[in-house]
């Protein structure tokens, strides 16, 4: 850290801002319009530095207390610019806006932004989804948020992804079911009938979640997302099905009437207007 207070000069303004970021003397010197780069140029600086990348996560708290949500938006979305210019390098660095972020609109669009523009790897072509469900699994205070995000996607090509999240403790699980908003889709409505059948405990929180669910969208959507999007000249992402709520409620209802009671699987018929 001496290194950077001794020479401010010779350095860029990015560089000259993440290490005052991460000076706690000098942290406060940040002015409230200087946050929003400020934060763009901690989360680069650490993109490929996991512990860094850790300390980012209280460093954004700070941004969060001298900050708008406005403002905050507005840095996360010049960073996915940057980001998605360069081919996703650096894509990490979106990470402290969906895992430490209060407003869960901007938390759930920070997690899209890291599953669509992540760079992929050699044997990790979702790179993006697989970072978020492995936080989600070690780290009980990762938001809901970006399962959220990760199931929005619609994509089936994300589910083999998300075994390691129904091997986690049924608490944790009923965390997940009980703030999920996610959008009915074939993947989100399979992951919800797959939890069940993992635990069917859950049988009230998985209703409570499918009736939450089903009004989101007119239709059940199965889709070929393009991603990573700046991969492709036009991301559209192209529909390969779709269902109404009642003809989805119908494709369920053989794994719903085990385990959810008649009450449960009423509402859920109401919900899905099936």
């Amino acid at each position: 850290m001496g290194l950077y207070q001794d020479n401010f000069t010779g350095l860029s303004e990015l560089e000259r801002l993440a290490a005052m970021a991460h000076d706690p003397v000098r942290v406060h010197e940040i002015g409230a319009d200087q946050w929003p780069l400020t934060m763009m140029a901690c989360g680069l600086m650490a993109s490929n530095d996991e512990e860094k990348l850790e300390e980012n996560f209280d460093i954004y708290d700070i941004f969060v207390g001298q900050t708008t949500v406005a403002a905050r938006k507005s840095s996360l979305i010049q960073l996915s610019r940057f980001i998605a210019g360069r081919k996703g390098e650096g894509w990490k660095a979106m990470i402290p806006y969906a895992t430490q972020e209060l407003d869960d609109a901007l938390s759930r669009k920070a997690a899209t932004y890291v599953v669509t523009l992540a760079q992929p790897g050699p044997t990790e072509p979702l790179a993006g989804v697989q970072e978020l469900v492995t936080r989600l699994v070690r780290d009980e205070f990762t938001p809901t948020t970006l399962l959220d995000a990760i199931l929005s996607m619609a994509d089936m090509r994300v589910l083999p992804l998300l075994q390691p999240l129904f091997e986690v403790e049924a608490d944790r699980m009923e965390e997940f079911l009980m703030d999920l908003t996610t959008t009915p889709n074939r993947l989100s409505l399979t992951f919800m009938l797959q939890a069940l059948a993992v635990y069917p405990s859950l049988a009230g929180e998985a209703t409570d979640a499918l009736c939450r669910m089903a009004p989101l969208s007119p239709v059940i959507l199965d889709l070929a997302l393009p991603v990573p999007t700046w991969a492709f000249e036009k991301p559209t992402p192209q529909p390969l099905h779709g269902w109404t709520p009642a003809e989805y409620f119908a494709r369920m209802l053989p794994e719903l009437q085990p385990v959810l009671s008649a009450d449960q699987l009423q509402r859920v018929r109401e919900a899905f207007k099936a």
